[in-house]
C-alpha cells in the first residue's frame, strides 16, 4: 500500500531515500530550506565559476552503482565519472607521495620513496581486503540496540576489527617510515578525527581508495544530487526548494505533521530526517520536549570544523585534483584542533583543483580552486570576524611556500570564504562540526544515534548515524532506513 512519505533535507541521504521509495510507488515529498539540492553536497555557483560546497571526491562507487541498480538506472546515463590517476599528490616534509589507483605504480613510487616499503603495501592491501570482506555487512547493519552487536555476523568481524588499536597503531604493523603511516591516514579527518584517535578498522578506506579508485564527477560531485533528483522526479516524487522546516510535531510518540517556515503545515504516514541530527534535535521541537535528552547530545564528541576558500582563477595551475599540504607535525597539529581547540600554528590544506580533468566548472582558460582547512568547531569560541583575514593570509603564505605558487592572489576573480560560524549559522551545522559526530568507540554502531524510541514513524539517515560520516556510508544509512521502513511494512 502507497504510503505519503516525507524527508526533510535533500541531502544525498534523503535523496537516496527518496529514489528507492519512490521506485516502490510511495507518495514522497522533500522539504529542503536551501534554494539548491545537495545539503553539504550542493552546487556554488559565483561569477560564472562553479565549486562542489562539500565533498570534492567519490570513492567505494560500487555503493552508488548498487543504488542506481535497485532503482533500476544505469549510473553510466546520468553522470561521468573519472577515475584519477594520481588519486592525490601529498606534500610531506621533504617528498610529494602521489600513489595511482594501479597497485603496480604505487608500489613503484614507495620504492623510489621509501625504499623496502614496497612489499608492506602489498601486505596492507591484502589484509586489508580480508577485512573489508568482514566489514560490509556490518555497514549494512541496522544496529538499533547494544543487543546488535552479538549477530553472528558482526561476532565473526570482531576479529578484523582491530578494537584495541588507533589508526595509527594499525598501520605501524605495516609501514615503518612515519610519513607512509600518514599518506594512509589523513583521510580520517573527512570523519573529523586525528588517526591516533581513530579506530583500527578504519583502514579500510585508504585501501579502498587504493583498490576502487577516487573518482570526479564532471561538474562536480553536485551532479550526483541532480542525477538522483531527476530519478526521483521521474519516479512522480517532489521536491519542494526554500521550504526551511521550523517544527516537527508529535503526539503519542508519532509525528503529525512539520510545520514550514511560511505557516505551512504538512501532513504525512511517515518521516526520515536528513538534516544534520543534532541541529535538528536542538532546534526542530522548540514547543515540546525534543525525543532525545538534548544535555546528553550536547556533551557528545563532534568533529572539527573547517575554513574553507572557493576562489575563480583568471588562469590555470599546475596542480592535480587533489593536493594535500602536512604540517610538519600533523600529531601536534591535530591535538591543537581537536583538544586544545586553537587554530593550529601550522595549517593542514587540502586543495581542489577540478579544471586538471574538467573544464566545465571554470570559464575558457581559467580555474576553479577550493582549499579546505581542518579548524576547531565552534566549542572553541574562536572570534572568526577576526580570525579570518589572519587565516587567509597564513594559508596563501603556506601555500606559496610549500608549492611555489606565488602571486596566487593576484590571480583571484572571485571569493568565498566561509568559517565555522557560517557553517552553524548559515547551513545549521551544530557547532559548524561538518563532520558530524566523531567516530570513537563510545560512538560507532550501537553507539550512534540509529533509533529514535521516542518517535514511531520517523528513521534517521546521515553521517550522525551507523555506519559513519562520507558519502558512501551515507548511502548506507539510507539503504538501511529503506529496508527498516519496509520490514515494519510487511
Amino acid at each position: 500500500m502507497s504510503k505519503k512519505i516525507a524527508i526533510i533535507g535533500a541531502g544525498p541521504g534523503g535523496l537516496a531515500v527518496a529514489m528507492q521509495l519512490t521506485e516502490q510507488g510511495h507518495d514522497v515529498h522533500i522539504y529542503e530550506k536551501a534554494a539548491e539540492i545537495g545539503g553539504r553536497t550542493s552546487l556554488l555557483k559565483q561569477d560564472g565559476f562553479s565549486f562542489d560546497l562539500g565533498p570534492t571526491a567519490l570513492n567505494m562507487p560500487n555503493v552508488l552503482t548498487a543504488l542506481f541498480a535497485d532503482c533500476n538506472r544505469n549510473i553510466q546515463d546520468y553522470i561521468k565519472l573519472i577515475s584519477l590517476d594520481p588519486l592525490y599528490s601529498l606534500y610531506i616534509d621533504d617528498i610529494v607521495f602521489s600513489p595511482s589507483p594501479h597497485q603496480d605504480k604505487t608500489k613503484r613510487a614507495i620504492a623510489q620513496l621509501f625504499p623496502g616499503e614496497e612489499e608492506h603495501y602489498d601486505r596492507f592491501m591484502r589484509d586489508n581486503a580480508k577485512k573489508m570482506i568482514y566489514l560490509l555487512p556490518i555497514w549494512q547493519e541496522p544496529f538499533t540496540s547494544l543487543w546488535s552487536v552479538f549477530r553472528l555476523r558482526t561476532l565473526r568481524a570482531l576479529p578484523s576489527l582491530t578494537l584495541g588499536n588507533h589508526l595509527i597503531d594499525e598501520l605501524a604493523k605495516y609501514f615503518e617510515d612515519k610519513r607512509l603511516r600518514l599518506a594512509f591516514s589523513f583521510e580520517t579527518k573527512f570523519l573529523g578525527m586525528s588517526p591516533w584517535q581513530t579506530p583500527g578498522a578504519f583502514s579500510v578506506i585508504p585501501f579502498s581508495e587504493h583498490y576502487f579508485g577516487v573518482f570526479h564527477i564532471i561538474g562536480g560531485i553536485n551532479r550526483l544530487t541532480y542525477a538522483m533528483s531527476e530519478i526521483i522526479q521521474e519516479n512522480g516524487g517532489n521536491i519542494h526548494l526554500n521550504q526551511c522546516v521550523q517544527q516537527i510535531n508529535i503526539a503519542s510518540k508519532n509525528i503529525t505533521s512539520l510545520t514550514l517556515e511560511n505557516g505551512e503545515t504538512v501532513e504525512a504516514d511517515y518521516f526520515f530526517l536528513n538534516a544534520d541530527y543534532a541541529y535538528a534535535m536542538s532546534h526542530l521541537f522548540s514547543y515540546q520536549k525534543a525525543p532525545t535528552n538534548l544535555k546528553k547530545l550536547s556533551k557528545k564528541k563532534y568533529s572539527c570544523s573547517a575554513f574553507i576558500m572557493y576562489l575563480g582563477l583568471d588562469t590555470t595551475l599546475p596542480l592535480n585534483v587533489h593536493t594535500v599540504i602536512f604540517p610538519s607535525d600533523f600529531r601536534i597539529h591535530m591535538d591543537q584542533i581537536m583538544h586544545k581547540s586553537i587554530i593550529p600554528e601550522e595549517l593542514s590544506i587540502h586543495l581542489t583543483y577540478p579544471t586538471a580533468v574538467d573544464k566545465t566548472m571554470a570559464p575558457k582558460d581559467m580555474s576553479t580552486l577550493r582549499i579546505l582547512v581542518p579548524v576547531p568547531n565552534n566549542n572553541s569560541n574562536i572570534d572568526w570576524t577576526k580570525e579570518s583575514s589572519i587565516m587567509r593570509k597564513l594559508i596563501f603564505k603556506t601555500i606559496e611556500k610549500k608549492l611555489g605558487l606565488n602571486n596566487l592572489e593576484s590571480h583571484i576573480l572571485t571569493e568565498k570564504i566561509i568559517t565555522p560560524y557560517d557553517w552553524e549559522n548559515d547551513f545549521h551545522i551544530f557547532k559548524g562540526a561538518i563532520f558530524n559526530l566523531t567516530h570513537q568507540l563510545s560512538q560507532l554502531g550501537p553507539f550512534r544515534p540509529n533509533k529514535m524510541p521516542a518517535i514511531k514513524n520517523m528513521k534517521i539517515v546521515g553521517g550522525a548515524v551507523h555506519p559513519a560520516n562520507s558519502l558512501p556510508f551515507i548511502l548506507e544509512s539510507a539503504n538501511i532506513a529503506v529496508r527498516q521502513f519496509n520490514k515494519e511494512l510487511m
